[in-house]
């Protein structure tokens, strides 16, 4: 115990500030004739300029490159090219991240296109590219670099995200970040077209399919900066996060439930809507309403439908919503807060009926073919200002919580914005959206407001707080393209993501099913960010049988139960940029088999789930079986949540999951902030609403030799370890009203809390200080209830 306190008082002395992460091994070489570089890692080849190199193209369709070095001036090197009149000044130089290289050519008039080669090979897997839907590992494939909408739906099969991001990593070590706004492609070695652009005008980048060798880029634009980084998953999107903007920490409400509905009838639907859920016992933090509720063209007797809605007033209907003010104190009155549907569109005209035509001053729109709705172009400052005070107006009603759509709805790349061409600021153009719509959030609300954001581009994770994967259609293949988007948006959307918990839309009549429903809900369980509601049956959840609402509300207590690991990895994201829920291969990206599991999330190093996601869950369920389900575990040992079984690592093997449960799975060894809401432990129950209480905590661990180390954002740090038979625990700084589960299944033969020998509670655990008791699956095991009283709290377990 002596030696475990001295390793205790080290380890919570204080955390180092994070800084940005320093890579002094990064060098280069250099070729002068043809030019070329090469860059390496404390002397091992980490990537270089492939064949082809660096290259540009003209408004005339013709193809240049770069050949030799002229002459060198520092590490800037200046390159001939195949035109006699034009140069490139290329720069090479290290940072505290890694390798930075620039590249301009002069003159750069006429120049469309730029090019770059970088060494590959075939074995090579990559993540990254932003939340595209279709697959997680990048090998083999081509990404378009443009942010433009499409849902996990059939349209998802297109080669299109409304989140793109140049950035990708390597399974060899290294990382490269395309620092650029403009559209482009990049093509990984012996890449594929496949799926389709679904779009031919405008033509995308050019890139050569099938090259065995080489990682192409190309952008539209006349200039590149890339920056290369080396190292693992970790280290090098560390890096990138401190160039591209590390993520903002959300408020504690981001990580309750969300609820909406995809139309609301009036002011009272929304009201009920919020009593249904809460009367049920299922928590809920904030209800939103959808479009429409701005002023509509509606006649009596016509039901509400967006049809009628006249966008861009950014005014309450005063029909549906008579009193917004009375609106937002009803849902406070029972804790809960009000959020809402925005759009960066002006809409002039609906349902075959004029609307009010806002105020905006001359040159607000962006210029397309498009005539309705029209796009407010907020690189216009005068708009931008307008747009800003209609916002402040809405917003001061006390919402507090916004949906922002439609930032990436439209092709935009021909456009003709004020401050220049869509080839460079169609990218761009939902993060102003965000920028503008988050400084009046800020202005009004400080930190304590709560996003769900769906289109996006590089550096949005710094502006707002949570992203959603939008319009998924109410089918398994929604649900599975829904996983992958989630795992991919940690880069160009936010560590904080989550999906429409049961689709959007589509799937035919009744959608989604009981099944489908409590399959999406066991996936949105896990996920950062909780949101349900939609078109079909999900928006009213309420009127599912009694056993699908009960499987809701455990999904969602199973969310609630798990905060405080979800935050703490939250709060690691915003000081290092790492993601909450992954892809395996960031964990384990050596192993080929994590390169494969597209439907498995790592929460953090040491939670993974595998939502069931195959179409057989219906005929299962029907026939009343549990569905298997794939699974692979990588190295460890892993404990299943919810029977208690033990599996050890590296093998693929089905586990049945029944309605009531799916793979979930703590490694051996690990130790997670983990708030399960247990009947009959403390006098004063859990509320209805708690999500981070003051006055309690509590941890999940699971049994592994060594030393274990966590500290929870709910209160408290916890230290255990376990060898020869004999598990030793410290708590410190934890609130008075500690639990802690011990993932075992075997009755100890001795515990002693605190320095004295407890023999197990019988009883309830609220009749006693402290004591423990065995508590059966799912979540089972050996449940400890403590109670700091000089700030640290001990106990050894004998099995």
């Amino acid at each position: 115990m002596r030696v475990l306190l001295v390793i205790f008082v080290l380890l919570t002395s204080g955390l180092p500030a994070v800084a940005q992460p320093v890579q002094p091994g990064l060098h280069w070489k250099v070729d002068h004739s043809p030019f070329r570089l090469q860059f390496f890692d404390k002397g091992r080849p980490l990537i270089g300029q492939a064949a082809g190199r660096m290259s540009y193209t003209l408004a005339d369709g013709s193809t240049h490159s770069l050949t030799n070095i002229v002459r060198t001036e520092g590490s800037t090197y200046v390159v001939a090219t195949d035109e006699a009149a034009r140069t490139a000044q290329v720069s090479v130089q290290r940072t505290p991240r890694g390798v930075r290289v620039e590249w301009r050519l002069t003159p750069a008039s006429d120049v469309v296109q730029v090019h770059e080669t970088l060494t590959g090979d075939d074995a090579e897997h990559f993540l990254g590219g932003g939340a595209n839907f279709i697959y997680t590992d990048l090998r083999h494939r081509v990404l378009l670099n443009k942010a433009f909408f499409t849902g996990a739906s059939t349209l998802g099969r297109c080669n299109k995200s409304g989140m793109p991001s140049p950035f990708f990593l390597s399974s060899r070590g290294y990382a490269v970040f395309p620092e650029t706004d403009a559209i482009g492609r990049i093509a990984f070695p012996n890449a594929v077209d496949d799926p389709p652009h679904c779009s031919s005008t405008p033509p995308p980048c050019p890139v050569e399919l099938g090259q065995p060798d080489r990682t192409q880029l190309c952008f539209k634009t006349n200039k590149l900066d890339y920056e290369i980084y080396s190292g693992g998953p970790s280290q090098v999107v560390s890096a990138y996060s401190a160039r591209a903007g590390l993520p903002k920490l959300p408020p504690v409400r981001q990580f309750a439930l969300t609820h909406w509905r995809d139309t609301v009838a009036d002011q009272a639907t929304v009201v009920d809507d919020v009593n249904q859920l809460l009367d049920r016992g299922i928590p809920l933090a904030t209800e939103w309403i959808d479009n429409p509720w701005e002023i509509s063209t509606k006649l009596p007797g016509e039901s509400q439908n967006s049809r009628y809605a006249c966008n861009g007033t950014l005014t309450f209907d005063p029909v549906q919503f008579p009193d917004p003010a009375k609106m937002v104190a009803d849902l406070r009155s029972r804790g809960v807060h009000l959020g809402i549907w925005i759009s960066p569109h002006v809409r002039t005209v609906a349902a075959e009926r004029p609307c009010p035509v806002p105020d905006y001053p001359p040159g607000s729109f962006i210029q397309t073919s498009r005539t309705d709705p029209l796009q407010l172009d907020l690189t216009n400052t005068a708009t931008r200002a307008h747009f800003e005070a209609k916002l402040e107006k809405l917003f001061s009603l006390g919402i507090d919580m916004v949906k922002a759509d439609r930032g990436e709805e439209f092709e935009l790349e021909d456009a003709t914005f004020a401050a220049g061409p869509g080839t460079v600021l169609m990218n761009t153009n939902p993060v102003r959206y965000a920028e503008t719509t988050v400084s009046v959030l800020q202005k009004l609300y400080g930190d304590k407001f709560t996003t769900l954001w769906r289109g996006g581009y590089t550096g949005l994770p710094s502006i707002v707080n949570g992203v959603w994967g939008g319009d998924p259609q109410a089918t398994y293949d929604g649900l599975r393209l829904s996983v992958r988007r989630g795992l991919n948006s940690w880069l160009s959307g936010h560590p904080a993501w989550g999906t429409d918990t049961g689709g959007f839309n589509g799937g035919g009549p009744g959608a989604p099913s009981p099944t489908l429903f409590t399959r999406w809900s066991q996936f949105s369980a896990v996920s950062p960010v909780f949101e349900v509601g939609g078109a079909g049956r999900n928006a009213t959840p309420w009127r599912y049988d009694d056993a699908t609402v009960a499987r809701f509300r455990d999904s969602v207590l199973l969310h609630y139960a798990l905060f405080p690991y979800l935050y703490g990895l939250a709060q690691n994201s915003a000081r290092t940029g790492e993601p909450i829920a992954r892809p395996m291969a960031y964990n384990y990206p050596a192993d080929e088999n994590a390169w494969s599991a597209d439907q498995h999330m790592m929460i953090g190093s040491d939670l993974l789930a595998v939502p069931s996601t195959a179409d057989r869950n219906e005929a299962d369920a029907a026939a009343g079986q549990p569905t298997p389900v794939d699974v692979y575990l990588p190295a460890g040992r892993w404990i299943d949540l919810f029977t208690g079984a033990v599996h050890e690592g590296k093998q693929r093997l089905v586990r049945p999951s029944t309605l009531d449960d799916f793979p979930l799975y703590l490694r051996a060894g690990a130790a997670i902030g983990f708030n399960q809401r247990i009947d009959g432990v403390w006098p004063q129950p859990w509320g209805l609403n708690d999500l981070d209480r003051h006055d309690r905590s509590g941890w999940t661990y699971a049994p592994g030799a060594g030393l274990t180390h966590s500290t929870s954002p709910t209160g408290g740090t916890f230290v255990v370890h376990s060898r020869y038979g004999t598990t030793t625990m410290l708590v410190a700084n934890a609130p008075a009203e500690t639990q802690v589960m011990v993932t075992t299944s075997v009755k100890p033969k001795k515990v002693m809390i605190d320095g004295r020998p407890t023999p197990e509670t019988t009883g309830p655990l609220a009749a006693v200080d402290v004591g423990w008791t065995m508590k059966p699956g799912p979540f089972g095991g050996l449940l400890l209830k403590l109670k700091p009283r000089t700030g640290i709290s001990g106990v050894t377990i004998t099995h």
